[in-house]
């Protein structure tokens, strides 16, 4: 054999070494053209192996047509979600980022808005690939049909591999599905079918709306989040002012999980509230509706609206909760059930990557908790910040309940006097109610007190104050108008002087 011919030979039996990451820069907000976006992305699907896509320029990128599929792993880094948006200028629909089947890619650093999609990710679709965001706003985006079966997901981003959310705001998508026999509408904000991992983010203003005109089945499912995959994990977060609503179905109509409805959900220092369930026949959990193998711990659930309490049912706790309407049934020992939050209920830029609700002065939930070994709220400030006039729970760090670490020092928290000599008495609040017209003679109330370890009176209209159970019941005559109030004694026995009170109407039937 000769020498040329063996070299050949060796040479064939090397391995072959993987391709160097290239980079290709965006230096302009062109729609087309070199250095553009649509040009890198272009670029590094030519190129095999891993490649990086610095954006250099700021200000908008007006999309008149649809970008190219991600196809190659890619890191796609931008200046920053204030400094950037990519957005489609068009009148024909089409969504912003889709990054294809397989792909290991990362986006940060950018605002992601006005997508328009039928059926699946308005903003951003994760075929089966890994994504990670970073800093990212996705903002503004919307999956709809209303074809004859309109079944559609993630109005934001919709994820069928793994997805992380990190210090990244989903607020104001939506997934809308309309008319059709089976109408469906799920995700809001996030539709995840594999596992998803959310930190320090904020998913909020997110809708699900189902739509129906008389068909068989008209549901919506997770106003803000919906995660049914492998699993999901949600930490040190805020899930707030998300809906879900269903409407206009023959026979069934379902509406769940206003903020979060998921399965194998682990939710962590998170503050979910002001969420909304709204349906003609069945709604359940305004704020949560997880099942499967579920964990809560150090989380505050407040302020559910709509027709349904904040929770479909019992939740497993590992612990330090609050759960305003005692609908969770966390149960633990250092849990607080049917207890006022005290929380801003404002969202606001508090410092931080991430818009949070403040813990007012005086909440319970202040180091009333357990960072569960994390040593940051979703602002990035130290937790825990420990108040030394506050007790801490028992087997707790003195961490706050939630996503929002009140920082030491600071001004001094108004609190009610913990000796016999306290005569400040409570206030009390209605959390869930009936309709306000109803068929329904049998009436369920969910109340609560600013101040823990208080009982209750009630009484519908002429009756006595009577002590009574939370949630309470109460069984009234069709074809009236009633009112139903309650007022939180404390447990030094002072008496709240202005009762919470709630008035509806029970029709009868044929009305």
């Amino acid at each position: 054999m000769q020498l040329s011919a063996l070299v050949v030979l060796a040479t064939a039996c090397l391995p072959v070494a993987p391709a160097a990451a290239l980079y290709f820069p965006v230096t302009n907000t062109e729609d087309s053209g070199n250095e553009t976006l649509r040009w890198a992305i272009e670029e590094a699907n030519d190129h095999e192996g891993p490649d990086t896509i610095p954006i250099e320029a700021t200000g908008t990128i007006d999309l008149e047509e649809v970008l190219p599929m991600v196809s190659g792993d890619v890191e796609i880094t931008g200046p920053g979600a204030d400094e950037l948006t990519v957005r489609r200028s068009a009148e024909a629909a089409f969504r912003i980022f889709h990054f294809g089947d397989g792909v290991t890619a990362s986006l940060e650093g950018v605002t992601v808005t006005d997508g328009v999609e039928a059926i699946v990710g308005g903003g951003i679709l994760n075929d089966n690939g890994s994504l990670t965001l970073t800093g990212v706003i996705v903002t503004g985006n919307e999956v709809t049909d209303g074809g004859v079966l309109p079944i559609v997901h993630g109005g934001g981003i919709a994820s069928y591999g793994p997805l992380t959310v990190r210090e990244s705001v989903i607020e104001g998508n939506t997934a809308i599905a309309q008319g059709g026999t089976t109408t469906v509408a799920e995700g809001g904000g996030i539709s995840s079918l594999s596992a998803l991992t959310v930190d320090r983010s904020t998913i909020s203003e997110n809708v699900a709306q189902a739509l129906g005109t008389g068909g068989t089945q008209v549901s919506a499912h997770g106003g803000g989040i919906r995660a049914v995959g492998d699993s999901a994990t949600i930490e040190r977060s805020t899930v707030s002012g998300n809906s879900a609503t269903a409407t206009e179905g023959a026979n069934l109509v379902v509406a769940s999980g206003g903020g979060i409805q998921g399965v194998g959900v682990t939710l962590t220092s998170s503050t979910v509230t002001g969420n909304e369930i709204s349906s003609e026949k069945t709604a359940a959990g305004a704020n949560l509706d997880i099942s499967g193998t579920t964990l809560v711990r150090n989380t505050i659930v407040s302020a559910a609206l709509g027709d349904a309490e904040s929770c479909s049912g019992p939740e497993t706790s590992g612990g330090f909760n609050l759960d305003e309407d005692g609908s969770c049934e966390f149960g633990q020992s250092t849990d607080m059930d049917g207890v006022v939050a005290g929380i801003d209920p404002l969202l606001k830029d508090n410092g931080g990557p991430t818009p949070t609700h403040e813990l007012l002065s005086g909440s319970p939930a202040i180091d009333r908790g357990n960072s569960f070994g994390s040593a940051i709220d979703q602002r990035g400030l130290p937790r825990p910040s420990d108040f030394a006039s506050i007790g801490n729970a028992e087997g707790g760090d003195g961490s706050d309940i939630g996503a929002f670490e009140l920082q030491a020092p600071a001004p001094t928290p108004v609190l009610v006097t913990t000796t016999p000599a306290d005569t400040h008495p409570p206030n009390t609040r209605i959390v869930f109610a009936p309709p306000r017209v109803t068929y329904k003679r049998l009436a369920k109330f969910r109340f609560a007190s600013t101040e823990r370890q208080s009982t209750f009176q009630c009484k519908v209209d002429q009756g006595r104050w009577r002590g009574c159970r939370n949630p309470c019941k109460r069984r009234v005559s069709a074809g009236a108008k009633h009112v139903f109030k309650v007022r939180a004694v404390d447990r030094f026995g002072n008496v709240d002087p202005t009762p919470a009170r709630f008035g509806w109407r029970v029709k009868e039937i044929g009305d």
